[in-house]
């Protein structure tokens, strides 16, 4: 009887454990199940938060915001400096002519208008994206603290316009730029800074060289240092025909674009004081006469040829000027002995 009494009881109170036990794993499992929703809850509020900011960072990328609105025929002086020079144009108005920009410290520099045009052009009517307010900015963070990219622009009216290029932005959407007159940084098209770094021969103005069709042209000697001179003629064919050497064709298109140094005084340097080759081209063109009429008339040019390039191309000098230009190899060969 006792033993079945105990038996009962030690039966009571394994149930009761058991109950408690499964009490204690019920209250743990809720306490894992509204951390689990509150953490799922911060985690869902967190990523909409972030999926907002990144909206808005878009949406700010998207808007163009203006910088500048004066125009090209509103500035009178622009100074800008990269890491190769700096620069100071004034714009000059002339009694035979619309007027011209003269560079302040070299007055006889003969200046590429459309390529300082080009420079002044990216700062007219300007814009950017990104805008951080002044109040926000710490220009070390944008490069705009330490840079030789920069440029003030004077107005006709005397008002100055000051910027600073600094670094290129992330994810290749231009450069930042300090726009100095309010403090603002803002995002600036790539082009900003190709201008703004021009290399200072683009700025120079090469020569203009005529051009002649092959029955234009009557001659062409060529004449090669300590050796003979051989001379190029059209042949009449005796049926009416004429044939032209295969030289006369673009042979008046001496050089390419590429000018390698203006008011040149040394002419040694580049092989060109007693030049390897010297090509005279007698053609007939066209020239002003004194009434300022244009008519045709027998033209000559001539170009030297000098030493090669690093990179295998010649330098030339025509008609004695102060240029010295860069032939193009291929071209060059055509007067060349092989």
């Amino acid at each position: 009887m006792e033993e079945r009494e105990e038996r009962a009881l030690r039966l009571k109170r394994l149930k009761k454990k058991r109950m408690i036990s499964v009490l204690v794993l019920c209250v743990v499992l809720l306490g894992l199940g509204g951390g689990y929703f509150a953490l799922s809850r911060a985690n869902a509020k967190k990523a909409a938060e972030e999926a907002k900011r990144q909206e808005e960072l878009e949406q700010q990328a998207n808007v163009t915001e203006e910088i500048t609105t004066f125009a090209m025929t509103d500035v009178s002086t622009i100074e800008f400096s990269n890491e190769e020079n700096s620069y100071v144009f004034t714009w000059e108005e002339e009694e035979e002519s619309m007027g011209s920009w003269v560079k302040q410290d070299e007055r006889d520099f003969p200046t590429n208008e459309e390529k300082l045009q080009n420079i002044i052009g990216v700062f007219c009517g300007m814009t950017g994206t990104k805008r951080i307010a002044a109040a926000d900015v710490v220009q070390a963070d944008y490069g705009v603290d330490d840079t030789a990219c920069v440029a003030k622009l004077i107005l006709t009216d005397g008002a100055e316009h000051s910027f600073r290029l600094g670094d290129k932005a992330p994810y290749d959407e231009g450069y930042y730029m300090l726009y100095e007159n309010t403090g603002d940084v803002f995002v600036v098209a790539d082009n900003v800074h190709t201008q703004l770094t021009t290399k200072h021969i683009k700025l120079v103005q090469g020569e203009t060289f005529p051009s002649a069709y092959p029955e234009k042209i009557t001659e062409i000697r060529v004449e090669i240092r300590d050796g003979e001179t051989t001379t190029y003629a059209p042949v009449d064919n005796g049926d009416g025909t004429i044939s032209f050497p295969s030289i006369f064709y673009d042979s008046t298109r001496f050089v390419a674009s590429t000018i390698q140094e203006y008011n040149c005084k040394d002419f040694s340097k580049y092989g060109l004081e007693d030049p390897y080759a010297t090509v005279t081209i007698d053609y007939m063109g066209y020239v002003f006469d004194d009434g300022g009429m244009l008519k045709e008339a027998p033209c000559t040019m001539m170009a030297e040829i000098g030493d090669k390039t690093v990179s295998g191309n010649y330098f030339v000098r025509i008609d004695k000027s102060d240029f010295v230009y860069i032939m193009m190899e291929s071209h060059a060969m055509k007067y060349l002995p092989r």
